[in-house]
């Protein structure tokens, strides 16, 4: 996909970064000349090679010359406790490490396998013997690596908890990022003159900062952080057509004083996934910027987003939309079947796009992959023209005095209340009920509404079961680095 879009756009800007711009034909040549680097410094076809990396063009550069080497990219969450992080090292004993000099004090704190010689730093060494990221990537015209490449060869693993607690990285081939970029293209209607913002921190999806502008010959801005008005200023500056984040973002940019935002004129299209869109912020925004958020609905086994609002399609409030070109999508019940229209069931995917597996880990694989699907543990409901809702966790569904409770409908509900940002719902123990939903409620500046106000305002809208038995105001919700809700640590 690189060389194709360097030979065809070989001037045209591939990343922008602050003041900083790389055209395709740089961005190949770099790549390229790491991937040389990386062989002639003895990476094997199939051994791993860890991103310690922040969203820069490095990190981008860094998974496209361990690929064209045959290596298996893994990018580190860096925000991982020590132990955790030693875990991920130990599972994929990685041959090589690319390391931002920030976090070369990580290092010492842990038992790294491969050999200081295989650590590359982009920027200042903290010891000699470590190689310098310039020196890897600065020959010209270097060639390519003697190493045949496969479809179905892995590429990367990407890591996410495990059932258990302990990471776990899925398997992900060429071939899975191939057919999940197509589909994002099909389904978005993305063409070569689009312009994305790259939102999601490397070690997220890494492959989507960068894999459908790769595809098309676009361009991709890179912004640090995740502040609204680097976001909006960045879509300004840059002429942003397209962007993807995850729901609090929206939320943060419709609060932004109309002084602080600049015209968003050239922004198209505002892809939403990692967690539920309420429909009340889908209004605002779309009062806001004159364009609708496009919800959809991804994983880590599926490659990407697999459920999306069609293009074609209208809009249904509180819907993620259809299946997306090459997946197949099911609901089951709790015994295997397929449910109908307007019942609940579990979702599961299967497709070109969707992973074969975790590595080394037999037990997560058998418990979520079968006969090529993967099981999601996503609860859902599909309407009659086959629009998808997403109703929780199978892990947060509660069962209130035998009935059952889905989290994702009181969030909706509490976030259409005139004084509240944002509101989340995890289940309690209670003596009478055996488990009762609890709201966590973020309220406007300067709102009086208290605990009476949201279950009254719940009352008229929900069953009496469904109402929230604890109401909890807190100034912020706590959130990941890419801005998704942490529930665990609001349990």
């Amino acid at each position: 996909m690189l060389q194709q879009s360097a030979e065809k756009y070989p001037a045209k800007s591939a990343i922008i970064f602050k003041d900083s711009k790389i055209s395709y034909a740089e961005l190949y040549e770099r790549s390229r000349a790491l991937a040389v680097f990386l062989a002639e410094n003895g990476l094997k076809k199939g051994e791993r090679v860890g991103l310690l990396l922040e969203k820069t063009p490095e990190a981008i550069i860094a998974f496209l010359g361990v690929a064209a080497a045959g290596g298996v990219v893994f990018p580190v969450d860096y925000s991982q406790i020590p132990v955790d992080l030693q875990f991920v090292l130990d599972l994929t004993h990685p041959s090589a490490l690319i390391v931002a000099s920030k976090f070369q004090p990580l290092l010492s704190s842990l038992r790294v396998p491969c050999p200081d010689q295989r650590i590359i730093v982009v920027g200042e060494r903290a010891k000699t013997q470590y190689r310098a990221w310039q020196d890897a990537v600065s020959r010209q015209s270097p060639g390519m690596p003697e190493v045949r490449i496969e479809d179905d060869d892995i590429v990367y693993l990407n890591f996410t908890s495990g059932s258990t607690g302990t990471p776990k990285g899925a398997v992900t081939t060429h071939d899975n990022i191939y057919w999940n970029t197509l589909s994002a293209v099909e389904s978005m209607r993305l063409t070569h003159d689009d312009v994305h913002l790259c939102m999601f921190p490397v070690f997220g999806h890494p492959h989507e900062l960068f894999a459908r502008p790769l595809l098309l010959g676009g361009t991709m801005v890179l912004v640090e952080g995740v502040s609204p008005k680097a976001i909006v200023k960045a879509i300004h500056d840059n002429n942003v057509t397209f962007m993807m984040a995850v729901a609090s973002i929206y939320a943060s940019m419709t609060k932004l004083d109309e002084s602080h935002v600049p015209d968003l004129g050239t922004l198209r299209l505002a892809e939403s996934g990692g967690m539920h869109v309420v429909p009340t912020l889908a209004l605002r925004f779309n009062q806001r910027f004159k364009i609708p958020i496009v919800p959809v609905w991804g994983s880590t086994e599926t490659t990407g987003i697999a459920l999306a609002k069609p293009a074609d399609g209208p809009y249904k409030p509180g819907a993620i939309g259809r299946p997306c070109p090459y997946y197949q999508v099911e609901l089951i019940d709790e015994h295997g079947k397929k449910v109908g229209a307007g019942e609940v069931g579990e979702m599961i995917v299967r497709g070109p796009g969707v992973c074969s597996g975790y590595y080394r880990d037999p037990e997560e694989t058998t418990s979520h992959m079968k006969e090529g699907w993967v099981y999601t543990d996503d609860l859902f409901k599909r309407d009659e023209d086959g629009y998808f809702y997403f109703l929780g966790r199978k892990t947060g569904m509660m069962k209130v005095a035998g009935l059952k409770v889905f989290p994702s409908e009181i969030e909706d509900t509490i976030s259409g209340h005139p004084d509240v940002v944002e509101a989340a719902v995890v289940k309690v123990n209670e003596a009478s009920h055996g488990e009762a939903p609890k709201a966590l409620v973020v309220l406007k500046e300067g709102s009086t509404a208290g605990t009476i106000d949201i279950m009254k305002y719940c009352e008229k809208r929900l069953a009496r079961y469904k109402v929230p038995r604890i109401i909890e105001f807190r100034k912020e919700l706590p959130k990941t680095p890419g801005g998704k809700v942490l529930y665990k640590a609001l349990q």
